[in-house]
């Protein structure tokens, strides 16, 4: 919750003195996910599909063709109960999830939610892992940049169930947590599938 001191005699109002903070809470955060994009995307530069479905240990979680052909997230693509302990996740996993998240957070905050999993086409290569996160992407950050400071401070409401008394910043602040750190666990697995390859 924020708290604001009380605006002296003389100054901006303290509603106006909310509306700016909120404001530029709102370009912060903005500002924020495109910095941790950019790095992202630098990060995946070179995938390809042998290091995309690299299992490192077996009993993993990651992205498989079905009996028709179609791409499916193991475990739901982590949108359900987790298992203890839980599976270690490959890149494609591991993207799959961070695309996922735009995917599933924004039909919740800009189209009341209703969206499934099986309407969603998962990606089956490392070139196709880039168009689906590049796409999701764009579509978050283009919804929440045209927020006013309004918006930013409120609820976000009952399709996020007993959360929907968290704001929109409480919400995307926790969207750029989920990004930062599974994209951080991406770089690690490139670096030790990069070692691998490279040890006599």
């Amino acid at each position: 919750m924020m708290v604001l001191a009380p605006a002296p005699a003389g100054s901006v109002t303290q509603e106006a003195r909310e509306v700016r903070v909120m404001l530029d809470i709102g370009s912060t955060i903005v500002t924020a996910f495109d910095n941790v994009w950019d790095r992202f995307m630098e990060r995946l530069d070179g995938l390809d599909d042998a290091e995309y479905f690299w299992e490192p240990v077996p009993g993993g979680w990651s992205v498989r063709a079905d009996g028709d052909g179609r791409w499916r997230i193991d475990g739901d693509g982590g949108g359900g109960p987790a298992p203890d302990p839980v599976p270690f996740t490959s890149i494609a996993w591991r993207t799959g999830h961070i695309g996922l998240t735009f995917v599933g957070f924004g039909d919740r905050l800009f189209a009341g939610g209703g969206l499934t999993l099986e309407e969603i086409d998962i990606p089956g290569s490392a070139m196709e892992a880039m168009a689906f996160l590049e796409g999701h992407y764009r579509g978050w950050i283009g919804g929440i940049s045209t927020f006013d400071a309004e918006r930013w401070a409120a609820p976000i409401g009952p399709a996020f169930g007993p959360y929907a008394d968290q704001t929109t910043a409480d919400l995307a602040l926790h969207v750029l947590d989920e990004v930062t750190h599974h994209a951080a666990e991406v770089g690690v697995l490139r670096d030790l599938y990069l070692h691998r390859v490279s040890s006599p």
